[in-house]
């Protein structure tokens, strides 16, 4: 009887730990409403999570410069959600286009300005590849 008590008890420890949250949604639209959510409840550590390697790899580069880890720079750097411009404001999101693991989310804020944001998907859930926004945005002012 107490074999069968420790095997449950071990599948359910195994079940628990496999539910663990570690960052990632369900679809590109919400890896980058996860993220920005995250941020509004003042919780730069779990919107970390919602972030692509490539966004945490490139906050990483940032902070090596000044002795931080990239999340120690990114929490500091998000502490203010109006900091991230469109997405820190009240939005929706107008369109989602998937290509196998990426994909491109369109949202319009309230006064009509648009935005693409890209996501990833990364060991089957979608993260938010702030990186790439970024660099996308850049070719666009050159």
């Amino acid at each position: 009887m107490k074999k069968y008590f420790y095997t449950a008890v071990l599948v359910l420890v195994l079940l628990i730990s496999g539910c663990d949250n570690t960052g990632g949604s369900d679809s590109p639209s919400n890896s980058l409403k996860d993220f920005v959510l995250a941020l509004k409840e003042q919780n730069p550590g779990k919107a970390w999570n919602f972030l692509s390697s490539n966004s945490q790899k490139m906050y990483d580069d940032i902070a090596r410069n000044r002795n931080q880890s990239g999340k120690e720079y990114f929490e500091k750097s998000v502490s203010n959600v109006s900091s991230l411009g469109l997405i820190g404001m009240d939005f929706e999101v107008v369109d989602e286009k998937k290509d196998g693991d990426n994909a491109v989310v369109t949202i319009k804020s309230k006064d009509n300005s648009t935005s693409e944001y890209f996501s990833v998907r990364e060991s089957g859930v979608w993260k938010l590849d702030y990186a790439k926004t970024i660099e996308e945005n850049m070719k666009k002012v050159e």
